[in-house]
This record gives structure tokens, sequence and C-alpha cells, in this order.
């Protein structure tokens, strides 16, 4: 069973990953390798509106509603980059202003809890596109916002590394 201080190193290692990933990306946000259409060509921007919206108000609400108590159901839409025309407008502070809000948001959460809270507060998650309806600790969802993020972060990296970055 995880920690709090497990937990929280583990919001910071993935902040800290994505922002020294977007370093000097300014130009390139919109990149994308090949036509853009399979998930895997995503452009950054496409990546960290994704993030930022999935699940819908981010992972960062969704950890902290668990462990205080005040969301019992969450509904997780994947595969979708919720890209707005406000949202290819913005530069790429602002793109990563929502990421990082949303990992701020879960690590002050993770802050408040205790370590037994992380399997004893609950919430009921649908993923309806996986036909999945089940009730996860809070830790699966510490676990989710790891692993799906670490996805898009290897993402990222081969933007980079197409990019001769």
């Amino acid at each position: 069973m995880a920690t709090r201080d497990e937990n929280l190193a583990t919001v910071r290692r993935v902040r800290g990953e994505l922002t020294a990933l977007l370093d000097g990306m300014d130009y390139c946000l919109d990149w994308k390798d090949g036509d853009g259409r399979a998930l895997d060509q995503w452009s950054a921007r496409e990546v960290l509106y994704h993030l930022v919206d999935t699940p819908e108000g981010g992972i960062g609400s969704v950890i902290a509603g668990v462990l205080d108590g005040s969301l019992a159901e969450v509904t997780i839409l994947p595969d979708i980059s919720n890209m707005t025309p406000d949202r290819m407008a913005t530069d790429i502070a602002d793109a990563l202003a929502g990421p990082l809000s949303i990992l701020q948001t879960a690590e002050d959460a993770i802050a408040s809890a205790a370590d037994a809270d992380f399997q004893s507060r609950t919430a009921l998650a649908h993923l309806p596109h996986r036909d999945i309806h089940e009730i996860r600790p809070a830790q699966s969802f510490i676990d989710g916002l790891e692993r799906h993020w670490g996805e898009h972060l290897n993402q990222l990296r081969d933007i980079r590394q197409s990019l001769g970055m």
C-alpha cells in the first residue's frame, strides 16, 4: 500500500517530467508526426488538453473529491483530445497551466490525507467505453494518474525526439 509520502513523490515526479519535457517546445506545440489522426500522433497541445479533462474536470479534482468524500461517482471517457478553438489559441504557458493546476490539486489533497485514506476512501468509477463500473479506492485514481500521465509523458518524449530536441 502506497503511503502519503510515496504518492506525493509520484505527483511531484510527474510534474517535474512534464515541465522538463515541454521546455523549449513553444514553437512546436502543434507539431504532429504523421497525419495526426491516431492517438499516438497527437500534438503536445492535444496531449495537454486531453490530460486536463480526462476525466472531466481533471484527475486532481477526482482524487481530492474521493479523499474528502465529496465525490461518489466519476465517469471516465478515454481517447478524447478535448480541443476547442480557445484552446488552440493558447501559448505554452497557458496550455501548461491546466495540467500544473490539476497536479497541484492532487498534491494538496494527498498531503491532507492519512495513509489509510488511500484505500478506505472510494468512489464508483464508470468507464462506459470499456463496460467497467466498479468501486475504486482513492489509490486506484492516484495509480491511474501515474499510469495515464506516464503514457502521455512518453508521447511527449517521442515528439521531442522526432523534432531532434
